[in-house]
């Protein structure tokens, strides 16, 4: 059985541990960049903010690895 696709062009945030997103949020305002929050270590991204993190992080010396699905 397929399931329905809900949404389209959606960014999440995906990390192994927990503590990496206290991490990133002590060196990122993440909450400017999140729509909700769908775990400890799931974060939805604003789809129009997605480039904006992504410099931010890199900025900050961390990178982050997309993936299109």
């Amino acid at each position: 059985m397929t399931e329905p696709i809900l949404h389209k062009n959606l960014a999440i945030l995906r990390v192994t541990e927990a503590r990496v997103l206290d991490e990133i949020r002590a060196v990122v305002p993440l909450q400017d960049y999140s729509l909700g929050i769908l775990s400890e270590t799931e974060v939805i991204v604003d789809p129009s903010r997605l480039r904006e993190l992504r410099e931010a992080l890199d900025a900050r010396g961390l990178q982050a690895l997309v993936k299109r699905v």
